[in-house]
């Protein structure tokens, strides 16, 4: 949920998108704008709330042991873990040595959702079949690491330290970075999956509405055809949380401010589903099947009156839904799975009942950490229908350093509690 992620644009050949002949589809081209001014820093967990969120009140039986107390402005409930105080440091936090302690007894382990038996999916002669990775059995474990840095390397060492190695690794690309398919392999054959996340930062370049109108064809033509050569399951996921207003491709909501992204470009729900289709349909004809779709929102309580179903282009264009969300200490905001979760994963449920991937999360770190993690990775092994996370383990330094090896006291704890329950394999071997 970050746009301050270091880019591939630098490094990578670019690609401009052409004007293409086909026909329009759902939308036409937007109106030439003027004085649009896109904000790059904006990322949606520092910005501004809306003046009455609607977040829930968690659970009693919260999976960490969780007491509820007021947030500021007495609007709504947050989640403290017991026995912290404010003058406990990281490594010697409350849920330190508790979050790595073991417990009393061993639960029986939960598998995720099997594949269901009408279950069906095209897939192009000749292009690795990917059905099999669409309802793994075993929870992903997945990481973004420094694009800067070698990822695979960046990977292994933080592997020799949690003692289980990350099988995706994610990075982010902007509109019109041409796809590397020695990249996606390289990731494939250390034992991961290839996960690309492509933005488009710059609406004079190409906006969702451009997209739907066929605008853009040309370069999506070519990203498919690269995807396809690579011939390796690819996780792919345009336009993330589109539920937002930070993002260009974002959604100008009712409490959106007039100078927030979204609100420059002014995309509606239709032209994103049609964009998205219409992506879809051309990967689908180039034979580009080897692409796993993830569609993928931000968390609602940012934007609790932004309702997810309107941008969903249906379930012949979708593979995986995801829902991203960090966990913050600060201003009392989300720092539980009932409260920072759940309540998406309640609406994405009445959307569709594809496997859900949680693509990208986080953690604040500090004295809460150790007993966050536990919370987090506890829940995530419980849900069948939640097939694993990404854990953007990058020290960004506008924010924060969310790292999961950031300090001792948070190693120890994920190190732990990652091998509790269903985490971890090699996706080259699933049968």
């Amino acid at each position: 949920m970050t746009s301050i992620r270091p880019l591939l644009a630098l490094t990578l050949p670019v690609v401009f998108a052409a004007g293409c002949a086909s026909p329009a589809t759902e939308t036409a081209a937007p109106k030439d704008k003027t004085a649009i001014t896109i904000d790059t820093e904006a990322d949606g967990r520092d910005i501004y709330e809306e003046e009455t969120p609607e977040v829930p009140t968690p659970s009693p039986s919260s999976s960490s042991g969780d007491r509820v107390r007021p947030s500021a402005g007495g609007t709504t409930t947050a989640v403290e873990p017991q026995g912290s105080t404010d003058d406990e440091a990281d490594e010697g936090a409350a849920g330190g040595d508790d979050a790595a302690r073991k417990p009393a007894k061993k639960k029986k382990k939960v598998w995720n959702n099997p594949r269901p038996k009408n279950f069906k999916r095209y897939n192009a002669p000749g292009v690795v079949n990917v059905n099999k990775h669409i309802y793994p059995r075993r929870d992903i474990f997945g990481v973004f690491t420094d694009q800067a840095r070698n990822q695979i390397a960046d990977r292994n060492a933080l592997a020799k330290k949690v003692g289980m190695k990350p099988n995706m690794i994610k990075s982010f690309y902007n509109w019109g970075n041409t796809f590397d398919p020695q990249w996606a392999r390289r990731i494939w054959n250390a034992g991961a999956y290839p996960q690309f996340e492509l933005e488009a930062h710059t609406p004079a370049e190409a906006t969702v509405a451009t997209i739907a109108a066929g605008q853009q064809d040309e370069y999506i033509r070519a990203l498919a055809t690269g995807i396809k050569a690579a011939n390796v399951p690819v996780v792919f996921s345009p336009f993330h949380e589109m539920n937002g207003d930070w993002y260009p491709w974002g959604h100008c909501g009712p409490t959106s401010k007039p100078e927030s992204n979204a609100c420059q470009v002014k995309t509606t729900p239709a032209q994103f589903r049609a964009a998205w289709k219409r992506m879809h349909n051309i990967f689908k004809s180039v034979g580009a099947t080897n692409a796993i779709w993830l569609w993928q929102v931000n968390q609602t309580g940012a934007r609790p009156r932004v309702g997810l179903k309107q941008f969903y282009p249906g379930n012949a264009y979708v593979d995986w839904l995801g829902v991203v969300g960090y966990y913050y200490h600060r201003n009392n905001w989300y720092h539980t799975w009932n409260d920072l979760f759940v309540p998406t994963l309640n609406q994405l449920k009445k959307v569709s009942k594809k496997p859900i991937f949680i693509p990208e999360m986080g953690m604040e770190p500090g004295k809460w950490r150790p007993a966050d993690i536990k919370n987090f990775l506890t829940a995530v092994g419980k849900r069948k229908d939640v097939i694993g996370f990404l854990w953007f383990s990058y020290n960004k330094p506008t924010e924060m350093d969310f790292r999961i090896d950031s300090s001792a006291a948070s190693t120890k704890a994920f190190k732990y509690w990652i091998k509790q329950n269903t985490y971890g394999f090699d996706p080259r071997k699933l049968k």
